[in-house]
């Protein structure tokens, strides 16, 4: 399980290394949309209004990042990965490639969009590691959406109106963590807010886990 988790890994890596326009297109929308964000606010942005709209940034990207994830595995190429890899090893592998994406988008997305309108983040080791945990939890949930929106014709529409429920209560944990990182410098403080989303990471990988086999040979 483990050693196809890993090649099939290395395959989304390999893929995505060939078609970078995928990961352009999203780092420009996350300079685009940092820069309409200053340019309407004039670089002068309250600290709530700030956390928020650092996270709706975040929310979307996500979403734009995870929508394909099983255009081949379950359409194109699907009879040649269904007798190649236990499901369970492609649902863990999707999960593991959606998350680092993830991470690296919203970390970028942190630093461009700090750039632009400054960073009134105090807790800074705090906010990583939300961002980590965040980004993962974002990134397991629209993974299992993703996959079984991918079984319709209107993907997008499904996986917006599947992913919008499921996704409120995770932005608000995280708007409220981010916003104890505004004023309190202390690790401590914000724990149970991050053992929230390490919990949410957990659960949402288990479910994919449990329930991607049953997806799979639909």
């Amino acid at each position: 399980m483990f050693h196809q988790v890993k090649e099939l890994v290395l395959k989304d890596i390999r893929l995505n290394g060939r078609e970078r326009n995928a990961l352009y297109s999203m780092l420009l929308y996350v300079l685009s949309t940092s820069y309409v964000a200053y340019l309407s606010f004039e670089g002068v942005i309250d600290k709530n209004s700030w956390v928020a709209l650092f996270w709706i940034i975040v929310l979307f990207a996500a979403m734009n990042a995870c929508l394909q994830s099983f255009k081949k595995e379950l359409n194109e190429q699907g009879l040649f990965f269904y007798t190649l890899a236990n499901p369970r090893a492609i649902i863990l592998a999707k999960t593991v490639f959606n998350s680092g994406l993830l991470i690296f988008l919203t970390l970028a997305s942190y630093l461009v969009y700090s750039l632009f309108l400054g960073n009134p983040i105090t807790a800074n080791i705090s906010f990583i590691l939300c961002i980590i945990l965040g980004s993962s939890a974002l990134a397991s949930v629209l993974t299992l959406i993703s996959a079984i929106a991918s079984k319709t014709t209107n993907n997008a529409g499904l996986m917006a109106v599947l992913s919008m429920p499921l996704l409120f209560p995770l932005l608000l944990n995280l708007i409220q963590t981010s916003q104890i990182c505004l004023s309190q410098n202390n690790l401590f403080i914000a724990g149970n807010q991050l053992l929230f989303l390490a919990l949410l990471n957990i659960a949402s990988v288990l479910l994919s886990y449990l329930l991607f086999p049953y997806l799979w040979r639909d």
